[in-house]
């Protein structure tokens, strides 16, 4: 595993080396927006963390104030925080699910929603990647009453958006609950009229259709935490028994008023913008450069660019390492096999100068 020290702006240091990373998932570049940081310094002064779970003494007027904020941003009637996205998965599908419910996750869904669907002893039926006809195939011919739909907003490997309408019409026609784990697309995209950066069923304009909303504070907010927004009686519910939220410690205070700083900084657009100009860029050389197996999707932070061998991968991502780029390889089993990638993670924190030169250097190693 390799050891890194975060330094200014996008940079890393490895080894006495300064890197330029293009693998974060700090979207927005707010983790470190330097009006944030100083408030940061402020937030600290009393207690580093609550040292409690949320229903014993961890609840605080803190952690309440952002999940309003939450549901505001969501459009949703209530929130609850999690210590992370990943938990907030679990949390979720371990709760709802159980040995009466039949779950339909997409193929290329996260990790932690795989583990989710494991821990909530239900039936799970995977579809193809964004297969709709085959996902209402299956739906229609499922005789259990309890049916979950999930998937992803943007997909986290593949950085293509979910289905989203489509899946949200067979969810309501078949009478399913649909959840969307909104990680990478929540802050960044939104409803492109009221410029309100809620997320991928926002921009879809579905968002009321959707029944529970997962999403994190760790990637386009630049924070730490996940959330879960939803119906007052599903999060009442999950109170009551979601184990990853009751047997945990509570979010740090701290944490919760800088993503509270941050949820009202991102909701400016600016970043968005500058964000949308990079992958504008990127894109726009990437034709230029010729570089093949790359899709063009607006809107979308992560561009992987597949490779196909996993060793080719790794000996490319190491090339860009020594030439002072980090750009993870991913290869299986998070990807399929012969599906290895370099996985591009842009930022409104990178500037088209750094952008050019990774892709100047990359061209010249697949050449």
């Amino acid at each position: 595993m390799n050891v890194f020290d975060v330094e200014k702006e996008s940079t890393l240091k490895y080894k006495k080396k300064h890197l330029l990373n293009f693998s974060s998932n700090d979207y927005l570049g707010l983790s470190k927006n330097k009006a944030l940081l100083k408030q940061l310094n402020q937030q600290i002064k009393l207690q580093i963390s609550q040292c409690s779970s949320r229903l014993i003494s961890g609840s605080s007027t803190k952690i309440e104030r952002l999940e309003k904020n939450l549901s505001s941003h969501r459009d949703t009637q209530s929130t609850l925080i999690f210590s992370n996205g990943y938990m907030a998965n679990l949390g979720v599908l371990s709760a709802l699910g159980d040995k009466e419910t039949v779950i339909f996750s997409d193929r290329l869904n996260h990790a932690s929603i795989i583990d989710g669907c494991k821990l909530s002893n239900s039936q799970v039926n995977i579809f193809p990647h964004n297969d709709c006809s085959i996902l209402e195939e299956l739906v229609k011919k499922t005789s259990t009453k309890k049916k979950i739909i999930i998937t992803e907003g943007i997909f986290s490997m593949d950085g293509d958006f979910s289905k989203l309408k489509e899946i949200s019409k067979i969810s309501k026609e078949y009478d399913c609950i649909l959840i969307v784990d909104d990680a990478h697309g929540d802050f960044i995209v939104g409803n492109n009229t009221l410029k309100n950066y809620s997320g991928t069923p926002a921009y879809f304009n579905i968002s009321k259709e959707v029944d529970v909303h997962i999403s994190s504070l760790s990637k386009g907010l630049g924070c730490f935490g996940g959330y879960v927004g939803s119906s007052k009686i599903i999060c009442k519910y999950l109170i009551n028994k979601s184990r990853p939220f009751i047997f945990t410690s509570a979010l740090p205070d701290f944490l919760c008023e800088i993503a509270d700083i941050a949820l009202t900084n991102a909701k400016k657009g600016t970043h968005q913008q500058k964000l949308y100009d990079n992958i504008d860029y990127f894109h726009k050389l990437i034709d230029e450069y010729n570089i093949l197996n790359v899709k063009k999707i607006r809107y979308s932070p992560i561009i992987p660019i597949i490779i196909g061998s996993e060793k080719k991968a790794m000996d490319i991502s190491t090339k860009l390492l020594k030439k002072g780029f980090y750009v993870q390889a991913i290869r299986y089993p998070t990807v399929n096999k012969n599906q290895a990638r370099l996985r591009v993670s842009l930022s409104a924190e990178h500037n088209k100068h750094q952008i050019y030169n990774l892709l100047n250097i990359l061209s010249r190693i697949l050449k």
